[in-house]
Order: C-alpha cells, then structure tokens, then sequence
C-alpha cells in the first residue's frame, strides 16, 4: 500500500497535512481550530461548530445545504467538538466521493472545499450574530447533549471524577461545557468567539483520500488569507500533578448499580510501554482486570482502564455492586501490582502487542481514522506513521511493561453509588 504523506505550513499557526492513497474511493477534509480549554469558553466553542455545519449565508437552513449536498453525490458536511489532554477541539469536516468515480468527470471535490469554507468563514448572519432561529436550535442541541452525559451514569462518573483527578487543570472541563454556561450563550456571544477562534487558535487542516490535494490546498490557503491572524501559540498540554495523598471520593445519587473511577499518574516519558501495559492490564478480553476482577472474582459488572497519553493518567472505570466497592478496589490495585511485579506471561504480552497492532493497522482503513491519527499525531508533535508506531509497539519488552507499571501512583478513587445508608 503506497501512501503520501506531506505536511505544509499555509501560515501563522496554520498546517495542512495531507494523507493520499488511491485505494480510496472517497476524500475527507477536516478543519480543526484547536484552542486551550475554559470552563468560560467550552460551552460556547462547543456550540459553534452546530451552527457552521447546519447553514451558511448561500444555504441559510440545513434543508437547503442538505439539498445541495445530495447534489454533489450524497456529500457531507459536519460539526464536532472534542477534548485532548488540556485543550479544546472544533471541527468542520467535509467527506465526498472522489472525484474519479463520478459520472461525467464532475469536480466534486473543488466544489465540496468551496462549500465548506463558505460554512466556515461565511455563515448565516444577520445583525452581527448568528441567525437567531438556527442558533436557538443548534444552543437546544448543545444542552441536550450536556443533559445526555449526565443522565448515562457511567459517562457521569468520568466527568465528575475528573473534576478530582485534574483539579484546576483545564483536562478536568469536558469538551462540552456545563449547562449553566451553554444556558447562557446568546446568538451574539456565540458569533463574536467565532470571530475570536479564526484569529487566535492553531489551526490543523488534513485531506485524506484518493484524490489530488493540490486543488483543496489552494483553495483553502487563499481563504485564510483574506483573514488577519493574532495566533499565539500556547496550546499545549502538561503532566496532570499527583497528589500528596489518594483521594477518595463517594458521591450519592439514585442509581441501581454503583460506578467506581479510580486514577494511577505516572511521569514516565515511554508512551509504547505504557500502551501496552494497558492492554495487559485493562483494555482486552483477556486483560488481568477482565479475567481476574470481573470474571473470575465477579467484583464488577464492567471493569476496563485507560490512557490519558497527554496527561499521564491511567482510569480504571467500573460498575459494581454497593458492598463490593472496597472488594473490588483492592484487587484493582493488587491487579497494577502484579504487572509492576512482572506477573504475567509472553502470551499475555503477545496477545496484547496482537491486539494493539490489529487496531493501528484499521485506522489504514478509511480517511477519517487516517485524519484522526495524523491530527494526534500532529497535536503530540510526533509523526508516526502507523506502520512505525506497530515496530515501536513491537519494540517493547517486559522488563519496559514493569517499569511502566511501577512508575503509576495511586491518586483518585472516586465511587457513584445510592442515597441508601
């Protein structure tokens, strides 16, 4: 499989990296101003991407972009918003049929980039501020989706684990925001840090596919032209600090099963021998706390852990019962001991070094997880390739996986369980 890969500054705090392989049938562009998170900003930055992929000031309601979308042979165009370590991504992305497979030769491509830059710098404005009524529907969106975090337990207990876990480190606000702050976004706030994100974020651009990316280059470079830049470039994120002491937490609410989150920090600078020391310990069916701590002690309904990469936290999230909770957080930490102790075998080593290069060889599969692995790439200042991140995985002994487990200190236990005595 030949892949080419090119990485370009356009600009002040601006990149576009560029992933082609004919293999695909399809493109997709994806424009990512990333931004430090705040608990004041979250919410409304987390809105905006609703608005710019529902209208623009050509297609001023979502029926009418859509009607043009099907046009261009069922393209697509949309809005997300996501966390990584302390900062806060929002992203416009576009996805189309290569321009190759059309009919009679139509440059769907070219015209898809045209539509997605009028969503991004030419929106449906009206008295400065974004049109009330589509604003009105996308803050609603904004709320329920906050509203949706809350009411799925499970996810609630991350999020306010991590209000422990992180302090007052950004990585403890969620992409999203908080309901107080999304309830108070006004059409015209909301507008104005739009404005404010064009000038000052990091911008990262990626044009996966099959097709040409000159074309798409071109056009995007001279849109960001037409508009000024302050960029500073402080987005970055740190080692979350660990705690004197573990903190324990117990919340209480009306739930029927109760949720157990703890957090292990670690400062050790060897991302391959933690991934896979994770996956020994925790993300695989047949990892020491699925085997051990759910299926063969039946302490937890669920019990599966995490690498925060950026921040250097290692989450163990799980369901259990109300009088199993110091049961099954005493085998989780007797779990991390063996691997620190070096209890466990090649096979399990093997199985897991399997299971890890099954996963990075899948993002090879399609131009999205293509553009997402080279957007984190970009983000960690790395650019591994997935085939050299598989040799580095590869690359791993035991004695690393040890190391790796020994350098993780408890620090946060936090449990969501009943209002009952």
């Amino acid at each position: 499989m030949a892949l080419t890969y090119s990485r370009e500054t356009l600009s002040d705090g601006i990149v576009l990296t560029s992933v082609t392989d004919e293999r695909f049938k399809t493109n997709y562009i994806t424009i990512n101003l990333i931004t430090n998170l705040s608990s004041n900003t979250a919410a409304v930055n987390a809105v905006i991407p609703l608005i710019l992929s529902k209208s623009n000031s050509k297609y001023n309601t979502i029926t009418e972009l859509n009607k043009k979308l099907t046009s261009l042979y069922g393209s697509n165009i949309s809005g997300d918003i996501f966390k990584i370590g302390d900062s806060q991504g929002i992203s416009l992305s576009a996805s189309c049929i290569a321009d190759k497979y059309t009919f009679n030769g139509e440059k769907i491509t070219a015209e898809l980039t045209d539509l997605l830059l009028d969503c991004l710098f030419s929106p449906y404005v009206e008295n400065e501020q974004f049109y009330e009524k589509n604003f009105l529907l996308c803050k609603q969106e904004l709320v329920d989706d906050i509203d949706a975090d809350i009411n799925d337990k499970r996810t609630y207990a991350v999020i306010r684990a991590g209000k422990t876990i992180y302090g007052d480190e950004p990585a403890s606000i969620t992409s999203h925001g908080d309901k107080q702050n999304a309830e108070k976004i006004t059409a015209k706030s909301a507008y104005q840090q739009y404005l404010n994100l064009l000038k000052t974020s990091k911008i990262e651009i990626l044009f996966t596919g099959g097709g040409n990316p000159l074309e798409v280059k071109n056009k995007i470079s001279e849109a960001f032209k037409k508009y000024p830049r302050l960029y500073n470039s402080n987005v970055s994120s740190n080692k979350s600090k660990l705690k004197n002491e573990a903190v324990n937490v117990i919340e209480n609410l009306d739930v029927i099963q109760s949720k157990m989150v703890m957090a292990f920090k670690s400062e050790i600078d060897n991302a391959p021998a933690v991934k896979l020391m994770n996956a020994v310990f925790g993300t695989t069916p047949f990892s020491k706390l699925f085997l051990n701590v759910r299926e063969k002690l039946s302490l937890c309904y669920y019990c599966s852990s995490g690498y925060n990469e950026q921040k250097g936290v290692l989450i163990v999230d799980s369901g259990v019962e109300k009088e199993n909770t110091e049961k099954a957080e005493k085998e989780i930490i007797n779990q991390l001991k063996e691997m620190s102790d070096g209890n466990f075998d090649e096979s399990e080593i093997e199985n897991s070094v399997l299971s890890i290069i099954n996963n990075i060889r899948s993002v090879n599969d399609s131009p999205y997880a293509l553009a997402n692995w080279y957007l984190r790439q970009s983000y960690s200042g790395t650019n591994f390739t997935p085939e050299q991140e598989i040799e580095r995985i590869r690359s791993v002994k035991k004695e690393d996986i040890t190391k790796a487990a020994q350098s993780f200190v408890l620090d946060t236990v936090y449990v969501l369980t009943d209002k009952g005595e």
